[in-house]
């Protein structure tokens, strides 16, 4: 009975131990646990005890900004109320500036009315006085435009007149000289008749004298106006004196408006010119014009020859 009952209680004891041991692994298990959440609500409760302590900071941040700020809003009222102040009175100086300036304007305004009176006035009266000075000016300025004018005129007119006599005075020279020539070929074709030899050689004096009397001729003839009258008679009368001195073997060269080569036979006198070109050489003047007789040169022309710088 006895070892039974120590069997059983034996048994007992080992169940309770087993129990036991079961109950505290169970325990050791929930302390884990618990464990863990008491680390996990220490964490938090770091973290919540940081996160208080940086709003609190931020607080304190804000809460001196917002000092900052209203000293700054208090300032800005001070400036805001002193330019108000200010600003009232600008108005008051305006407004009274205003009324200076309006009867200032008016009184401006009746002085120049009154000097525009006494202004008007006096313009009318020089006015008058420069038309009648105009006036006076204009009726001597048209009579002495009418004096210069037909002095004018007379100066025309005589010049006309003297380019006309010169064209029938020399119209009336080529027509002398004509007849000479004429009254000398008669009297050498009469000498001829008669059985009167020619001379070895001929005369060129007085064929000579013709070609320079028709080179001045020419010339002149070419600086007349063309509406001169007695030009067209001068140009015949010329034209018949030159052909008859080509009957007898004479010929007129005249160089005038020839390029100039060294190979002419001729007696140059070299004018500079502004006119032509570097290394141009132009006959612009004839002195003295070359004549042949029978295609034989009897006379050299005396030139002037223009050449380009």
């Amino acid at each position: 009975m006895n070892k039974k009952m120590t069997i059983a209680l034996m048994l007992a004891a080992a169940s309770s131990l087993i129990w036991a041991d079961e109950a505290v692994d169970q325990f050791k298990a929930q302390l884990q646990k618990v464990e863990k959440r008491v680390d996990g609500l220490e964490k938090g409760a770091k973290q919540a005890q940081d996160a208080t302590v940086e709003l609190k900071k931020q607080l304190g941040e804000l809460s001196a900004s917002g000092k900052l700020q209203q000293q700054k809003l208090n300032e800005m009222s001070s400036k805001i109320a002193a330019l108000e102040g200010k600003q009232t009175a600008l108005g008051g100086s305006l407004d009274q500036l205003s009324r200076d300036t309006e009867q200032k304007t008016q009184t401006i305004d009746e002085t120049i009315t009154t000097r525009s009176k006494w202004y008007g006035a006096a313009i009318a009266a020089l006015l008058l006085l420069l038309g009648g000075c105009y006036w006076y000016l204009r009726r001597r300025n048209d009579a002495s435009q009418q004096s210069l004018s037909a002095q004018v005129k007379s100066a025309i007119d005589t010049v006309r007149s003297t380019e006309e006599k010169i064209a029938k005075s020399d119209t009336a020279l080529a027509d002398s000289l004509f007849e000479i020539l004429n009254k000398l070929k008669v009297q050498e074709i009469s000498a001829v008749a008669n059985g009167q030899a020619k001379p070895a050689e001929a005369d060129h004096h007085l064929p000579l004298k013709l070609a320079d009397e028709i080179h001045r001729m020419r010339k002149r003839l070419a600086s007349l106006p063309e509406d001169t009258k007695g030009l067209t008679p001068l140009q015949k009368s010329l034209e018949r004196l030159e052909s008859e001195l080509a009957e007898q073997g004479y010929e007129i060269v005249d160089h005038t408006g020839m390029a100039y080569t060294e190979n002419l036979s001729v007696k140059a006198r070299f004018v500079p010119s502004d006119d032509l070109g570097p290394d141009q050489k132009i006959i612009s003047k004839v002195v003295v014009p070359q004549v042949n007789y029978r295609g034989v040169m009897i006379r050299m022309a005396d030139i002037e020859v223009s050449i380009g710088s």
